[in-house]
């Protein structure tokens, strides 16, 4: 999965920036995360949108001051980053509803069959059955 499961309204230019708005290649030229597709998929509440976003800002927050810290390990690095986004998929689960979650499962499901398909295809490309 990605460093954030769900970073939602990612704010990289200023916090009126939203999920719509946002590119949709990254520097690779590969698609991002197809959040503002899943928001829409989720067909999420005003209210809902709100609270995901605060709940992004302050995990981008932590995500900040953990990039910072130069005293741990990579392997505490990786535990806490990996803590932060179970954390992350709790916190956004419970604002969902049921149906909601049930969506976002196959969503998920989804993206890790298309991440498990690319990685297969760039082995055989590699000559590596």
């Amino acid at each position: 999965m990605a460093a954030c499961v769900f970073g939602f309204a990612a704010s990289a230019q200023t916090d009126r920036t939203t999920v719509e708005s946002m590119p949709t290649k990254d520097h690779h030229g590969k698609g991002r995360h197809h959040h503002g597709e899943w928001m829409k998929q989720l067909n999420l509440t005003k209210e809902q949108k709100a609270q995901l976003k605060v709940q992004h800002k302050e995990m981008k927050a932590r995500r900040e001051e953990l990039k910072k810290q130069d005293n741990i390990t990579v392997k505490e690095m990786r535990e806490k980053q990996k803590a932060m986004r179970d954390e992350q998929r709790s916190k956004m689960d419970a604002i969902l509803t049921p149906d909601q979650r049930t969506k976002m499962d196959e969503l998920r499901k989804q993206k890790k069959a298309e991440h498990m398909s690319e990685k297969h295809n760039k082995t055989l490309e590699k000559g590596n059955p």
